[in-house]
């Protein structure tokens, strides 16, 4: 199970038997605004039965109130 620390929304996660993905949209935590963007799909090596060790980490300038915002996802 994938956690957004900050930054994002999680729409979607499927476990697969070979890869784990996340599907996600950006959000800024400042204002709230979540990005009109397509949502960004993230793939992660699976260990057991639940994504562990699964770390994402990017950032983006959030077009309505022009804050830099990181996003954090953890499995």
């Amino acid at each position: 199970m994938a956690i957004a620390v900050r930054g994002a929304t999680i729409m979607r996660e499927w476990e697969g038997a070979y890869t784990n993905t996340v599907l996600y949209r950006q959000r800024c935590d400042t204002c709230g605004r979540v990005a009109p963007k397509p949502p960004i799909r993230v793939r992660c090596l699976p260990y057991q039965e639940v994504m562990h060790g699964c770390y994402h980490e990017e950032s983006f300038v959030c077009g309505f109130c022009g804050n830099r915002q990181v996003v954090q996802i953890e499995g």
